[in-house]
């Protein structure tokens, strides 16, 4: 009887673009059975490593969904729309915005109690 060689140690090569199908993803990685791929893409959904984008308009079937990478830019949602993707509900909330101050943070100084000199007995 033949041998399987266990393939359970692959390690998922990343599409280094803002936005990637499960086509590109699988491009990408060809020795990969496509629905072992598509469990992995699932799991780094679910960990936040791989966001939802939207999906590509099409003529019949299912439409074909895009992705992106963590953190998503502004720039990856432009482009999406530039693309004319169908972007997911809320698409402006996938992006993280960071406040930035313009004014330094102030020091905070602990004031010290001045010794106390102890009479010695003697």
């Amino acid at each position: 009887m033949k041998q399987k060689k266990n393939k359970t140690n692959q390690v998922v090569t990343w599409p280094t673009v803002s936005l990637f199908s499960i086509k590109e993803l699988h491009r990408l990685n060809p020795k990969f059975v496509e629905i072992t791929l598509r469990v992995r893409l699932g799991k780094a959904i679910e960990s936040g490593k791989v966001v939802e984008i939207g999906s590509m308009p099409g003529d019949k079937g299912r439409p074909q969904k895009v992705f992106s990478m963590t953190p998503v830019t502004k720039l990856t949602i432009d482009k999406a729309r530039a693309e004319q993707i169908n972007l997911v509900d809320n698409a402006d909330k996938l992006i993280h915005v960071m406040s930035v101050a313009n004014q330094a943070p102030k020091p905070q100084v602990n004031p010290v109690a001045p010794p106390v000199a102890v009479p010695v007995l003697r």
